[in-house]
């Protein structure tokens, strides 16, 4: 039984119900590294997550012996527990601040549970049990090799999101590298993809004025959206995210919905999301090589994030890092692991939930295992920095190479100065706010 979408990326491969319906049940599993997409496979005796555990898998056995296992931790909390659920991680998720997710493989309900990427979850003893997070990570240095064979990997899995779709697909659009890969990649084999931007009050200045130029000269029609709903109706969602996501997504996170940016979208969207375990993310390049101890490794990541020394997301990430002691993936950098199983399973996987409450369904076109082992299997030399993203984009489409990539708010101060002391007036006030916030969660309740 598959529950959300999955896409096979292997072009020689058919695509993921046929080859449930063509395999014995035992084989299954091994078939589904090649899945790309947000879902969870059962079979009668487990639960399988996809590549980045996106769907989300959260289980709790209750006191009288039963399994209860829903993508929502709020659903659980509804219909399993006897009484009010104890609340083991009391944080309240701010945007951008700190440790914005609760870290698996913990929630922030007592005896809730979240299935990691590196788990299958035994329906008979409703425990986890280690499972291969992708394929053997083959080291090499043959770039040119892994370009030309991510390029066809992401053409099929776009070509047959496209034939599945009624409406072709949505791309969000920014000033960034990952989605402009995606949208040269379209465009380079003729796929029809809808780019639009959703403009906000926080987004950088390019972000806001490049899309338009680097859609025209791809050839395509670009989209913008914007926040539209009034307060009284932010307040009206926030409930009933509340209601489903159970206090997993930070307000900063659940804006799109909150503000209604999407509605009135029908159809798929897909991005670059999820390429950051490519580039390197938030410095963490800068950790040590070798892993320290969980607790070591806990304190280091929060102090990295800003998150308060004594926090209560310290025992999720310790547990997790215990986990990754006791279960290493050969060739696996830990800090690569930490994208992987906590920034996308725990963090962007909580964010996912915001798709389940409009008619707008997100996939995550880069979410396979093989893509993960592949891309891994370079030298970090080699692909941080966005370095792999920009020879794709040069190699497909260099005439959108031209256009700067995420250039500073500086740069467009001649043109929009409206824009950039409008932004730069926003981060005073923010810079001004947050010391505020860290003094006053500092003192005794």
């Amino acid at each position: 039984m598959l529950f959300g979408r999955a896409i096979e990326s292997d072009p020689e491969r058919p695509d993921a119900v046929t080859s449930i319906e063509r395999s014995r049940t035992s084989e299954v599993a091994e078939r589904t590294q090649s899945w790309a997409g947000r879902w969870l496979l059962a079979n009668p005796s487990n639960f399988y997550p996809d590549a980045a555990g996106l769907l989300g898998c959260f289980y709790l056995k209750d006191t009288e012996g039963g399994l209860w296992v829903s993508s929502s931790p709020a659903l659980i909390a509804q219909h399993a527990f006897a009484t009010q659920p104890t609340v083991i991680d009391g944080r309240k998720l701010v945007y951008e601040r700190g440790i914005s997710w609760f870290p698996p493989p913990l929630s922030r309900l007592d005896g809730v549970q979240r299935l990691l990427p590196s788990q299958t979850l035994d329906l008979a003893t409703g425990t986890p049990a280690p499972r291969s997070l992708m394929p053997p990570i083959e080291m090499s240095s043959d770039e040119d090799a892994l370009i030309a064979w991510l390029t066809q990997t992401l053409r099929t899995v776009m070509s047959r999101l496209a034939d599945a779709a009624e409406e072709p697909p949505w791309l969000g659009l920014t000033a960034g590298f990952d989605s402009r890969l995606m949208l040269a990649i379209a465009v380079s084999a003729d796929l029809e993809v809808r780019p639009y931007t959703r403009l906000t009050e926080r987004m950088p200045v390019a972000d806001r004025v490049l899309p338009p130029r680097i859609a025209k000269r791809a050839g395509v029609q670009h989209w913008i959206r914007h926040e539209i709903t009034s307060r009284s109706a932010m307040e009206e969602r926030r409930g009933l995210l509340e209601r489903h996501a159970g206090g997993h997504v930070s307000d900063g996170d659940a804006r799109p919905y909150l503000t209604g940016a999407r509605d009135g979208m029908d159809g798929v969207t897909f991005g670059g999301h999820g390429f950051a375990i490519a580039g390197g993310f938030n410095d963490w390049r800068e950790f040590p090589e070798e892993m320290p101890e969980p607790e070591e490794a806990a304190a280091l990541l929060m102090r990295s994030m800003g998150e308060p020394r004594g926090s209560s997301a310290a025992k999720g990430l310790t547990e997790w890092f215990a986990w990754v002691k006791d279960h290493p993936h050969p060739n696996l950098d830990w800090r690569d692991r930490v994208f992987l199983e906590q920034r996308q399973a725990g963090w962007l996987a909580s964010k996912e939930q915001l798709f389940d409450m409009n008619r707008l369904e997100r996939f995550p076109i880069l979410n396979a295992a093989t893509i993960y082992a592949r891309i891994l299997g370079l030298s970090a030399a080699r692909r941080t920095g966005s370095s792999l993203q920009r020879r794709m984009i040069e190699s497909l489409r260099s005439d959108l190479a031209t256009i700067p990539f995420n250039p500073s708010d500086r740069m467009f101060l001649a043109r929009y100065p409206h824009l950039v002391l409008r932004r730069r007036y926003r981060r005073l006030v923010k810079k001004a706010v947050q010391p505020l916030r860290r003094g006053a969660a500092a003192r005794p309740a």
